[in-house]
């Protein structure tokens, strides 16, 4: 990450939103979730104002329902973040391959496991929020989950098949994950291992990406409404 704006997001490195927001993901979400709780828990912990609420994400993240822009900016910093992290922590020499690259994206989830139900309903409600940050950052990640491995990349309309399939799979694994009670999230691991491998070997995925993004995403949001409900 370099100090200046941290494209997609609005503000840099040295800014407050992101001292606040880095340390609601820490520290407050894997405690409160995805929610005004977890940000004002880190507001209080860092002495900010509890009125710097209303300037998180003020243009940045659109309400949805529910759901503030605060609220929203937390959820997209969470992704961004992620993604850029999964790229720091390789050496410049490491070509790690596919599977352990996706396996490794899913790993920092772990801290989070917990309220993936939640963090899926806020990313599936159709709207701006999940066109322009939920599916571009999904793409972002499976350009780079490509990039930094070992897999042969192509520059046809196999580049978008590839990245289509990676998606699918995340989505689907994220979503196993989100119900998984195994230790450790051993089954989670396992299914997105051979849930990769199927879609990159035998091509388990629709040439129409919007349409299959959709459909994943938006049964995403309606199982994880019922495991909620189960809960």
């Amino acid at each position: 990450l370099k100090s200046g704006r941290l494209g997609p997001l609005h503000y840099g490195q040295d800014s407050p939103q992101y001292a606040v927001l880095s340390h609601a993901l820490k520290v407050s979400v894997p405690v409160a979730g995805f929610n005004e709780r977890a940000i004002v828990h880190s507001l209080n912990q860092l002495n900010y104002p509890s009125t710097m609420l209303s300037v998180i994400g003020a243009s940045n993240s659109p309400s949805l329902l529910h759901s503030s822009p605060a609220v929203m900016e937390l959820v997209k910093f969470h992704l961004v973040q992620k993604r850029l992290q999964l790229s720091q922590e390789l050496s410049s020499e490491e070509k790690p391959s596919l599977e352990d690259l996706f396996v490794k994206r899913l790993e920092l989830n772990v801290p989070i496991a917990g309220h993936l139900s939640q963090l899926l309903s806020h990313l599936s409600v159709p709207g701006p929020f999940t066109v322009d940050t939920a599916l571009t950052e999904l793409h972002r990640l499976s350009d780079d989950l490509i990039y930094y491995s070992n897999e042969k990349d192509h520059h046809d309309f196999a580049w978008y098949s590839k990245r289509l399939g990676i998606s699918c799979a995340f989505v689907s694994s994220e979503l196993f994950m989100a119900q998984d009670k195994s230790p450790n999230y051993e089954e989670t691991f396992q299914f997105a291992r051979d849930k990769l491998q199927r879609t990159m070997q035998l091509g388990e995925y629709y040439n129409n990406t919007e349409e299959w993004l959709w459909y994943t995403l938006l049964n995403s949001i309606n199982l994880a409404r019922s495991q909620m409900a189960r809960g």
